[in-house]
């Protein structure tokens, strides 16, 4: 019986024969009673071999695997000259490629052997097909994804050891489905380990939100997600901002901060000069040794003011003693005694220069005397103003102190004659617009990072200057501290970096060369060797055109959404080799929700339809429907966070959308 079975099966699933082998092409010429759509078996339909689907070559025992990259027509030469239809000499042929074979229950990619001439080829079983598209290995733990777009019946499930130890790139064109996949992969994760204690303690997520798709936002309704991607017993966000002092702000430690590396990223400092003066000053001492002692500090800077003030050189700048001054108090800020900003007023109004002989002098406005900066006793004289005031230096909190260390020894540089104003100038200039800017989104604290396994960075409100610093400094500080701390790899950390293209891009016109070259080569060091430190990188993005060639190359596991512009498909087919040409045919035309998961997570690269989430776990980067919403009156939120529940408003009370 069990025979009468599989010959009637074979009968019914043959669908022709091997009649050219060309490497890994094999052309497969169709039988004739097998060109329909569809095959009946058991009454039941079963769907033939089309492009993008897959046959089996039967050679002696090995059962090979292809799939069919497309279909011709060609002429039957063996047809006799006798009367009969003008399609019956008509042959329907296969190109086909291997992609592997199935032994041992098992399906395993890669071609062991070639078939021969007039082996037979069949339509797969649902249990060959389902060994196929069964893509967890053993020891591994199933992850479901989706569903395949052509078999919606046949679930997508991947190893979570084949996604989550490996580097993952999700590309795709606005509005594809990129934000929806990246939440969907690490919803089920969460939603499968979350709750365990030792997953907990042992794995760090860091996503860095560039849209702050991935923040909660408790609107009511079902506008806004409340729970994206998980609770908030994993997850911790850092909702920054540089507008206001509203924002949260990132715990970094002390030796974070005074990290000369730090300051030469979130300064621009070129290469040549700016760089390493950041580097002199902060691996010195020597300021850290006037701190704790304020009336040594204030003799050092009561020096620097004298020789200031002594110099007759013409190019020297005539403000600089009071420039120098008000550094000091800027970089003090509230700590900053009342004797030292009357001191800057005192200077203001009686400290002038002569222009003819290059000298500065005293001219007290209450008796008209003048004093020079020839005389003997100037440096004493000028000095004394200074260290009679009362300051106390120890209480500048961590970022403070680095600028103030910076402006007072590049004006003892300046002063001495050491260094070029030119040169370390735009550097100084980029601090001071820039400190108040870290000071709004960090702050130095030896506590740990999160004490949750997931950790979303959101820089939504933070200004362009810093949205491209932060993720570097983040990134480079948790990377480092892994290697620094866990030489055994007993924890794990994956970075996730949602719209990629805005700190790996390759071309910027906004930046200098060696700060790209920075930027990358930390990237391209991470993505190369963090495997070996238990580090892996996920990136999401709109132009894998734009990344790295390096970044893009490295990754593991690629899920592709719709792209259509030329370069950014081209950009894909360099970097994955697991790609047939039908399924890089697909991408400009896949529809929203549906990628091509290919990697060494897939053993053929699939068409798969991203499951649905929960509404409260879906990022927050829906597509507004503006039929819809033009037709919606604007509700104000009531209190800034909630908005009033509608039952309780008034015709009078709906705020009403001005005309044009």
């Amino acid at each position: 019986m069990i025979e009468e079975n599989v010959l009637d099966q074979d009968a019914v699933f043959r669908v022709g024969r091997v009649v050219s082998v060309d490497g890994r092409r094999v052309r497969v010429a169709v039988d004739k009673l097998k060109n329909g759509s569809h095959l009946l078996y058991r009454g039941g339909l079963v769907r033939n071999v089309a492009v993008a689907s897959y046959i089996k070559i039967v050679k002696g025992f090995v059962e090979l695997i292809a799939k069919v990259d497309g279909e011709v027509v060609e002429e039957d030469r063996a047809a006799t000259s006798a009367y009969r239809r003008g399609v019956d000499p008509l042959s329907r042929q296969l190109d086909v490629s291997l992609i592997g074979y199935i032994e041992g229950g098992r399906f395993e990619r890669g071609v062991r052997e070639m078939p021969l001439l007039d082996n037979e080829c069949f339509i797969l079983t649902e249990y060959e097909f389902g060994l196929i598209h069964t893509f967890v290995s053993g020891g591994d733990e199933p992850l479901e994804i989706g569903a395949l777009a052509m078999e919606p019946t046949q679930p997508v499930s991947v190893g979570i050891n084949s996604i989550f130890a490996s580097h993952v790139g999700i590309f795709g064109n606005t509005g594809s489905g990129k934000s929806y996949t990246l939440a969907k992969l690490y919803h089920e994760l969460f939603k499968k380990y979350g709750a365990i204690e030792t997953f907990r303690y042992r794995s760090q997520f860091v996503l860095i939100d560039f849209n702050g798709e991935y923040v909660d936002r408790h609107a009511g309704g079902d506008k806004y997600a409340t729970a994206v991607i998980a609770a908030d017993d994993v997850k911790q966000v850092y909702d920054l901002s540089t507008h206001d002092d509203s924002g949260d702000r990132l715990p970094l430690p002390k030796a974070a901060v005074h990290d000369p590396v730090f300051w030469t990223v979130l300064l621009d400092a070129t290469e040549k000069t700016q760089a390493p003066f950041i580097s002199r000053v902060l691996k010195s001492d020597y300021w850290d040794r006037l701190l704790p002692d304020p009336q040594a500090l204030l003799d050092v800077i009561g020096d620097l003011v004298a020789r200031a003030t002594k110099s007759n050189d013409g190019a020297l700048d005539r403000q600089l003693p009071i420039n120098f001054l008000e550094e000091v108090v800027s970089c003090l800020g509230d700590r900053a005694a009342p004797d030292l900003t009357a001191l800057i007023e005192e200077m203001r109004s009686d400290l002038g220069y002569h222009s003819l002989s290059h000298n500065f002098f005293w001219e007290a406005t209450a008796t008209s005397q003048r004093k020079w900066a020839t005389d003997a006793d100037w440096a004493q004289f000028i000095k004394a103003k200074v260290t009679a005031v009362q300051q106390d230096f120890s209480a500048v909190d961590d970022v403070d102190l680095v600028r103030f260390k910076l402006v007072l020894q590049f004006y003892r540089d300046v002063i001495s004659g050491f260094a070029n104003r030119e040169h370390l100038g735009p550097m100084m200039k980029r601090m001071d617009e820039r400190v108040p800017g870290i000071k709004r989104l960090v702050k130095v604290s030896d506590d740990a990072f999160t004490d949750v396994p997931l950790t979303v960075v959101s820089l939504r409100n933070v200004n362009l200057a810093m949205r491209k610093v932060i993720p570097m400094i983040v990134c480079k500080h948790l990377y480092d501290a892994k290697k620094r701390t866990d030489p055994r790899g007993q924890r794990y950390l994956n970075l996730i970096i949602d719209e990629a293209h805005n700190i790996l891009s390759t071309e910027s016109a906004r930046e200098s060369e060696a700060w790209r070259d920075y930027r990358l080569e930390t990237f391209e060091e991470i993505i190369k060797e963090g495997r070996k430190f238990g580090v892996f990188l996920t990136i999401a993005s709109q132009r894998p055109h734009d990344i790295s060639e390096t970044i893009v190359s490295q990754l593991h596991n690629y899920f592709l959404h719709r792209l259509v512009n030329n370069l950014d498909v081209h950009a894909i087919e360099k970097a994955v080799a697991y790609l047939d040409r039908v399924s890089f045919e697909s991408l400009p035309i896949l529809p929203t929700g549906t990628c091509v998961l290919s990697g060494v997570s897939a053993q053929v690269p699939v068409v798969v339809r991203i499951g649905e989430l929960p509404p409260e776990s879906a990022p927050n980067s829906r597509t507004m429907s503006v039929t819809a919403e033009w037709l919606t009156a604007i509700v104000e939120d009531s209190d800034g966070d909630e908005p009033p529940d509608e039952s309780d408003l008034s015709d009078a009370d709906w705020p009403l959308v001005p005309p044009f």
